[in-house]
């Protein structure tokens, strides 16, 4: 499958590439060694965010990844990583093999989620962005995960903590100008594999069933216990599903 058909993996929203530091390992024993960038604006990645927040810039980086590599891909995405994989798939269908959303939702947001989006944008811009992990943990992770995994809530803030101010507010309004990718799904023609946390509260499990049925060739995967960031909140599970869909898939 590495030969063929590379995997890219996309990490969520304020957080980086290390999201998936843990679901790596399982891949790698299934034989899978995966692609795991830092978007742009986070972690390693420092390049310029242009004047018009809009996901396409992402989108277009990861295009350019994916020519380098020299084969079409399957591109995994977690939640804001899904997003990209969407525009992903909509601007260059043919450098995307296949499709792994994670906790993630393809319509567009609702009026006052993008009213929501744009006042956090305003309010790190104002305040910086030290209340952020406080605000964003609760709906990041499940109850569960908190209560007993917390080296994981320590490591997400971590990775909140490093994200820049002007990253943080750039995203949120790129994110709030998304059109709805429903009809992405439904044109794309190769597999598509849906993964939700049984407690995500910001891409409920009724919006993953949304997406699989609105793709011609879906499985979905629903993960006990987990929220918004399944990698790292169950990465055993998340990369046995992953695995086990690419070996049915494409070998």
């Amino acid at each position: 499958m590495a030969a063929t058909n590379p995997l890219v993996l996309l990490h969520a929203f304020p957080v980086d590439r290390r999201l998936w530091e843990d679901v790596v390992p399982g891949l790698r024993e299934a034989g899978i060694d995966p692609i795991v960038p830092d978007l742009r604006g986070f972690g390693d990645n420092r390049g310029d965010l242009p004047s018009v927040p809009n996901l396409d810039v992402l989108a277009d980086d990861v295009a350019d990844l994916i020519k380098n590599a020299g084969a079409p891909a399957v591109v995994a995405g977690v939640s804001m990583g899904g997003y990209v994989a969407m525009n992903l798939a909509r601007r260059y269908p043919e450098l995307v093999s296949g499709l792994v959303f994670v906790d993630t939702k393809a319509g567009q947001d609702a009026e006052a989620m993008i009213e929501g989006r744009h006042a956090f944008a305003n309010q790190v811009d104002a305040q910086g962005s030290d209340w952020v992990a406080d605000v964003m943990i609760p709906n990041l992770l499940s109850e569960s995960t908190r209560q007993h995994l917390p080296g994981v809530e320590a490591r997400v803030r971590e990775q909140i903590a490093d994200c820049p101010p002007v990253t943080i507010s750039w995203i949120q309004r790129a994110m709030a100008a998304r059109p709805d990718s429903l009809p992405v799904l439904e044109d794309f023609a190769g597999p598509v594999l849906v993964i939700v946390g049984e407690n995500d509260a910001m891409s409920p499990p009724s919006e993953a069933l949304l997406m699989a049925q609105a793709a011609r060739e879906a499985t979905l995967v629903e993960v006990p216990d987990a929220g918004h960031l399944t990698p790292i909140e169950a990465p055993s599970i998340v990369a046995k599903a992953i695995s086990e869909w690419l070996a049915e898939r494409f070998e």
